[in-house]
């Protein structure tokens, strides 16, 4: 049966495959519009109980990870695809991926060492964390990433995620803090 909140996650889903293969900044709008949808629609949905996730099986998740980068100025949003794994049944480095084919940059973030806490409590802190290193170039200028995410099961059964991205943004200004987010649906088994 599918339930309502898998149906609007689908519907954004198509949106979001469609408007995932640009790299255009024609494409941008769009693509913004595609990662806000995805992360309200997961939003409605109930943060998953830790003490709850399976203890077993591997799970695959597709979205965008939003990124607030201070490039050659002010901070502005850059929006990029991202490729989550989640091992339930690894007793460490359960939660690993990438992000990558961000706007109007080249270059690609690794997601590694996460782990999930099945003893937190929702309601004051996040379920998974995990680091995110790499490099982003724009034109001839390369910025080293070097952050963290922390994040959140949705829905009963893991039907998606989200979370926040932030850390130390390294380029040819000196060293500058950065923020952002996450939101990723559960791709079918």
């Amino acid at each position: 049966m599918v339930t309502r909140m898998k149906w609007m996650i689908l519907c954004t889903g198509l949106g979001l495959l469609a408007a995932c293969g640009s790299t255009q900044s024609s494409k941008s709008i769009p693509r913004a519009s595609n990662a806000a949808d995805l992360a309200a629609n997961l939003a409605q949905e109930n943060i998953s109980d830790p003490t709850t996730l399976p203890r077993r099986g591997l799970a695959t998740y597709t979205g965008f990870m939003t990124l607030a980068l201070p490039l050659d100025g002010p901070a502005r949003d850059v929006i990029g695809n991202l490729d989550m794994r989640v091992d339930f049944g690894a007793t460490r480095n359960q939660v690993s991926g990438s992000a990558s084919n961000f706007a109007g940059l080249t270059g690609g973030l690794a997601i590694g060492g996460g782990d999930i806490d099945r003893g937190t409590d929702p309601d004051t802190d996040f379920t998974f964390d995990g680091s995110l290193t790499g490099t982003l170039e724009q034109n001839s200028d390369t910025y080293g990433i070097d952050g963290a995410i922390v994040g959140e099961f949705r829905g009963r059964n893991q039907d998606g995620l989200t979370g926040l991205v932030y850390g130390d943004i390294t380029g040819p200004s000196g060293q500058d803090l950065f923020q952002g987010s996450m939101a990723a649906i559960r791709d079918t088994d």
